[in-house]
């Protein structure tokens, strides 16, 4: 009895470690881009980055501030994501649209926004990745 009841408190505690041990979110292995750039200009916002040479592609992440309710204060914030093999992408402005008011139809975002970007090397027995991301890049849609 005395023995079982050691060998699962061993156990349990083995697993318990194990656990913690996994959930610890290390950095993943693919650098964090630099050098961030957002360029809003004739009707393209531009993006561009210094190549990661690990990275297989990235993730581009756009967040737009909006104001949902006419009070004039940004209360809501409206996410975009874009995967890309490329450190150069131009997005256009009208693509940056999302239905504010729930009439079905889109309203085109206006307003300050943040770009940020990582790396990724996806692959068969890789699992999740924890790249970091780049600092962020502040700019406005007209």
């Amino acid at each position: 009895m005395k023995k079982a009841i050691l060998f699962s408190l061993v156990v349990g505690m083995i697993l318990m470690f194990a656990s913690l041990a996994m959930a610890k979110k290390e950095p993943g292995s693919v650098p964090q881009p630099e050098n961030l750039t957002c360029i809003v200009g004739a009707g393209l916002v531009t993006f561009d980055w210094n190549d990661v040479t690990e990275a297989v592609k990235y993730s581009l992440d756009v967040d737009v501030e909006v104001d949902s309710d006419g009070d004039g204060e940004n209360d809501m914030t409206v996410e975009f994501s874009v995967s890309t093999v490329e450190s150069l992408v131009n997005i256009a402005i009208t693509d940056f649209v999302y239905d504010i008011d729930g009439d079905g139809s889109p309203d085109q975002l206006t307003g300050p926004a943040t770009a940020k970007v990582k790396g990724l090397d996806p692959g068969k027995g890789k699992g999740r990745q924890n790249n970091l991301f780049s600092l962020p890049c502040e700019f406005n849609l007209p």
